[in-house]
């Protein structure tokens, strides 16, 4: 396996533990106070930006994944494609990271449990979204010379 995907792979896993360790950090502050509320008239009047928020950078996440894959140019060469792939996934990632991280923020400040699930819906794109040999192929369209040097 290429050095740039081993990589990619390492970013991946500190993102994704990043974000599990903080979860479980504010679990662990707030188990004494937590509740479970998706009743926006009861909760404070700013609390809908956090799942707002997360299924924005969800959203976002995706299209600009999709848009850099898109603006790769086929006759470049696979280093140049694997580069740009690079950057694809670390702003998709990053994305997917800060709406998970903001809805555990959501949750640390409110103590309801309702924006965990925003949280966990971004956390488990993020995890869907590790970088493999496989996907890169498929996402760049390589055909096979350029798939042995991978």
């Amino acid at each position: 396996m290429s050095t740039q995907i081993k990589t990619l792979q390492i970013i991946h896993l500190a993102l994704c533990g990043g974000i599990f360790l903080f979860a479980l950090v504010t679990i662990f502050l707030n188990r004494e106070m937590m509740f479970f509320d998706a009743n926006p008239a009861t909760t404070a009047q700013f609390n809908p930006i956090f799942p707002v928020v997360g299924l924005i950078t969800l959203s976002a996440s995706i299209f600009f994944f999709k848009n850099v894959i898109s603006k790769i140019d086929k006759s470049d060469d696979v280093d140049s494609k694997i580069s740009q792939y690079q950057t694809a996934f670390i702003i998709s990632a990053a994305l997917l990271e800060g709406g998970a991280l903001f809805s555990i923020v959501g949750f640390f400040l409110t103590q309801n449990a309702f924006f965990l699930l925003f949280a966990a819906v971004n956390f488990i794109f993020l995890v869907l979204k590790r970088p493999t040999k496989d996907k890169l192929i498929s996402a760049l369209q390589l055909q096979y010379p350029d798939t042995e040097a991978l």
